[in-house]
């Protein structure tokens, strides 16, 4: 009989990241204009609330934008560790995930200077916009006003329940041990579950998509190239995901890559046989996940 594998502690596969996003609304309670407006229909003093927009919008669109896709990274590579806050980033992604985050980083800093820099001119067009709304008291000085931008990064060690240390009794110990373990299988249980999850939505989307569209005829049921980019990104990930080493998931991820990522898009627009075969595959592929995770 051979030797059972002994699973590796998930705090040598993996550590816990946050991304700390810190940011100027622009947006104000108007008390006064609340009050009047609520007085005038004779409505209730909870009936609504009147929130100034203190800027264009297109005067913060470049930083929303920047911290959109912060968050969609940090959710794109990572999975759930608690409620909120820091999620488990597998040690095979750490570089590419640094890596990218390191570049949003940059372009959000020069993207918040140069906001910081024209944002009395844009507090002065507002002014203008706002008319009698305007109050200069809503408004940050220009001197704090870069301040208020910040985006960082966190990674923290996962808990490993066998290096806990700590002066407590021995029976408090073991209980916390026995708790970091337990918190620990049901990190990785989530995180396989969360991973299935991804494969139903991104390859069963596939699956319709394909099915819906005829050559020719495309219409409404046309599909974009990021239909299979889509799924091409998901496998990339789909190894490091596989915080268990379940055999059943590599096969699953190398049915995707062989079945459903070597055709380009435009092939599958142009050709009915290999668009039905990938159909199929994607159909079968999805099966089988719910199957095994069900």
């Amino acid at each position: 009989m051979a030797p059972k594998k002994i699973a590796t502690p998930l705090s040598r596969k993996a550590v816990l990241v946050s991304v700390n996003i810190s940011q100027w609304t622009a947006r104000k309670l108007d008390k006064r204009v609340t009050a009047e407006t609520n007085a005038k229909y004779r409505a209730t003093e909870d009936a609504g609330r009147y929130n100034k927009r203190l800027l264009a919008v297109e005067n913060l669109a470049e930083l929303g934008s920047l911290i959109a896709k912060a968050r969609h990274l940090h959710y794109k590579m990572t999975r759930p560790w608690a409620d909120d806050g820091p999620r488990v980033l597998a040690n095979m992604l750490f570089a590419k995930f640094s890596d990218e985050f390191r570049v949003l980083k940059r372009d959000f800093n020069i993207a918040a200077d140069k906001f910081a820099r024209e944002y009395p001119s844009f507090v002065e067009q507002r002014k203008k916009e706002l008319n009698g709304l305007f109050n200069a008291s809503d408004y940050p000085k220009p001197s704090e006003i870069r301040s208020k931008f910040k985006l960082d990064l966190t990674v923290l060690p996962f808990p490993d329940a066998d290096d806990f240390r700590a002066d407590l009794d021995d029976d408090t110990v073991a209980y916390i041990k026995r708790e970091l373990a337990e918190t620990s299988k049901n990190v990785v249980s989530k995180a396989m579950e969360c991973t299935a999850q991804q494969i139903v939505e991104t390859v069963g989307h596939m699956a319709t998509k394909l099915a819906e569209y005829k050559t020719g005829e495309p219409g409404e049921h046309l599909f974009r190239d990021s239909l299979v980019n889509n799924v091409r990104d998901l496998a990339d990930l789909l190894p490091a995901f596989n915080l268990t080493d379940d055999p059943k998931l590599t096969k699953i991820t190398n049915r995707i890559v062989k079945e459903l990522c070597s055709e380009d898009a435009a092939v599958l627009r142009a050709n009915d046989d290999v668009r039905k075969a990938v159909q199929k595959s994607a159909d079968d592929i999805v099966a089988q996940v719910g199957g095994m995770f069900a």
